[in-house]
């Protein structure tokens, strides 16, 4: 924490976090079926590589929240950014060089991979920010306002990626990349741990801290009478976005 860090920084740090981010992540969406269509994949091909971005977030959902938990949710988020950027310059290497279905499977992967390591970090450094800042206000409030930020960027991330989509299917995969450096930037200069005690990141913690991890997600998630609807109605929306929005 620095001396300058007070609830309403920390707010719209988040919001600003949450606008680039999902303003870099959405500018992609609108062209990605016609962009791996048009270096030949076929749809069934592009829901596949879909299958693979999927399964891969299945599997390091819970070990790479490892790092968010011990080194911290600052570095957590940056290694997401810094894998993410990398994944989207895959993508167009792998149209370039022709590297064909197994070229672009290892991007998405790479890319979920990425995802991973964001999912619940930046919620958890809000959450620890404003405590330690003495936030006072409902919690829920900045998450709603987050999510209204989230929202309008996916739209005006849409509209632009189909835009520039229109003169080269590349140059949506540019804009992310050039976003996501700026996102980066902002992150490791505007975002702190504030209120989080780091702590070493070892092999021999890794399986416990997993196993911490996944029972306190079911706790307070699955087993939770209010969560659980969210969490399936999560599931639905994830497997129709996923499967259905590209296949439209």
């Amino acid at each position: 924490m620095t001396p300058h860090d007070t609830p309403s920084r920390v707010v719209s740090v988040y919001l600003t976090t949450t606008t680039l981010n999902t303003l870099a992540a959405s500018i992609i969406w609108a062209v990605t079926t016609l962009y791996l269509m048009a270096t030949g994949l076929n749809i069934f091909q592009v829901m596949l590589v879909n299958t693979a971005f999927a399964v891969t977030q299945v599997i390091f959902e819970v070990p790479t929240g490892v790092v968010a938990d011990t080194i911290g949710r600052r570095a957590s988020y940056l290694i997401s950014i810094a894998l993410v950027t990398v994944s989207t310059v895959l993508y167009l290497l792998a149209a370039e060089f022709a590297l064909g279905f197994a070229g672009f499977v290892v991007a998405s992967s790479l890319l979920a991979f990425a995802w991973t390591f964001q999912s619940g970090a930046v919620e958890a450094w809000l959450v620890d920010a404003l405590d330690h800042t003495g936030w006072e206000g409902p919690k829920d409030r900045v998450f709603a306002n987050g999510a209204i930020a989230g929202e309008i960027s996916m739209l005006a991330g849409t509209l632009i990626g189909g835009f520039l989509g229109q003169f080269d299917l590349s140059w949506p995969f540019i804009a992310r990349a050039v976003l996501l450096v700026v996102s980066f930037i902002f992150v490791a200069v505007a975002v702190h741990d504030a209120g989080f005690e780091r702590r070493p990141l070892k092999w021999s913690t890794v399986l416990p801290e997993m196993r911490r991890i996944y029972r306190s997600g079911v706790r307070n998630g699955w087993h939770n009478p209010v969560v659980r609807p969210l969490m399936l109605e999560g599931m639905l929306f994830g497997g129709f976005f996923m499967y259905g929005f590209y296949a439209l």
